[in-house]
């Protein structure tokens, strides 16, 4: 097991109505069971297993990520309670360095909120998807009233008191890149975490031969890379780091685990965009252990390497070890479960491609002496439909056999 974050779904329900979201609106209604807030009872079971984990396989450190929901919909008390009986816990595990997060929606965001990240050392990131018109597009209230006023009023906030704007942005390709970019720069913002949207095979709603997301994401790219003065864009780093080698054989792939409002412990919420119960293992805080979600086929899935666990499409394409198959949740189907390329296979390549003609361009003296060959799009494309069946090192059948939703505790 090698995961230091526990994502807590503090609240079960949101003041926001986002047509996209995987809590809500692709298919899973099973939050409508989830009680409102996580009781103290279950926050501490949460902790008596933090404790045991971090035991067993010597973490030095730990964080826990506020969610949701809407977290800020939890009464401030909890977050004062929880952050308490952490620090009793320290007291037994002084070695270990426990930190805070926060991703919230920002339209509750104020004074009294700010305060309280800033005493016990929360770190928060605000959902926030460009410009208004982008934004108000899908990120509403109940009532279809767009929250961008709002939400940018929180963002200053931060800025003001705190010196800081980290921002999550779910790409929407209906927007100009240019001003989504600029957007954010008149918000001040230190970070934004651009997102794919979580699309299945099956919920897709544009044509797979294009590639829309890569032109989106291509002039995005053009216009951060020459800002001297730009904010920090992970997808974009990460992306430059693999490509120059920096982070070998990606050894910090990024793997937490859930654990609902009730208690439930799930491996990766967004796989809730893959239909109704998808995500549920069987298995609870109260009377489980974390490392328990090894058990399930979705953990063993997920926390053992699913970015080597791939489609024959994927094994083969010379530009696996760039883009590891993409996001676990763009390659289901209801057909063949995760035995498929991303539904982004094709954006993929060819923004993968445009970065390395930026290296190859800007660094005419280290092409040569290298002698890198620039990528080639519709070549690796062409490849990829000519290949023929090989020999895997995993059976086929462990990815499809998510077809049949087949991710319950194994007896």
């Amino acid at each position: 097991m090698d995961f230091n974050s526990l994502v807590l779904k503090v609240a079960s329900r949101c003041n926001l109505n986002c047509s996209y979201c995987f809590m809500y609106n692709l298919g899973d209604t099973t939050f409508k069971r989830q009680p409102k807030f996580m009781t103290a009872d279950t926050v501490d079971h949460i902790l008596e297993k933090t404790k045991r984990y971090i035991k067993k396989y010597n973490k030095k450190e730990f964080s826990f990520l506020f969610h949701g929901g809407e977290p800020l919909l939890a009464p401030k008390e909890f977050f004062r309670g929880f952050i308490d009986k952490v620090n009793h816990l320290q007291k037994e595990l002084k070695e270990v360095t426990f930190s805070y997060d926060i991703q919230t929606n920002g339209v509750l965001l104020d004074n009294e909120w700010i305060s309280i990240f800033n005493e016990f050392n929360i770190a928060p990131s605000v959902s926030v998807d460009g410009t208004e018109k982008a934004h108000d597009m899908f990120r509403v209230d109940h009532k279809g009233n767009g929250s961008y006023k709002d939400v940018f009023k929180g963002v200053q906030l931060l800025k003001q008191k705190m010196d800081f704007a980290d921002i999550a942005c779910v790409i929407n390709t209906k927007e100009d890149p240019i001003e989504t970019y600029n957007s954010f720069k008149k918000m001040k913002a230190s970070y934004v975490n651009f997102l794919i949207p979580d699309y299945t095979h099956d919920s897709y709603p544009f044509d797979k031969n294009k590639t829309e997301m890569a032109d989106w994401l291509i002039k995005l790219f053009d216009i951060w890379i020459d800002d001297p003065e730009k904010y920090k864009i992970p997808m974009f780093i990460g992306l430059l780091n693999s490509l120059l080698r920096i982070e070998e054989n990606h050894k910090n792939e990024v793997t937490v685990l859930v654990v609902e409002t009730n208690g439930e412990i799930e491996a990766v919420d967004s796989l809730k965009a893959c239909g109704q119960g998808f995500t549920k293992t069987g298995l609870n805080i109260a009377k489980d252990e974390l490392d328990a979600i090894e058990k399930t086929s979705l953990g063993k899935l997920y926390f053992n390497n699913f970015s080597k666990k791939l489609s024959r499409q994927c094994q083969e394409c010379p530009l696996q070890e760039i883009c590891r198959g993409g996001r676990l949740v763009n390659r289901y189907s209801k057909a063949k479960g995760f035995n498929n390329p991303s539904v982004y296979c094709n954006d993929l390549i060819k923004f993968i491609a445009h970065i390395q003609h930026y290296f190859i361009t800007s660094f005419p003296n280290l092409n040569e002496k290298e002698n890198i060959q620039a990528i080639q799009p519709e070549e690796i494309k062409a490849y990829l439909k000519s290949i023929s069946k090989k020999i895997h090192t995993y059976k086929e059948e462990e990815l499809e056999s998510f077809a049949k939703n087949n991710n319950l505790i194994e007896a």
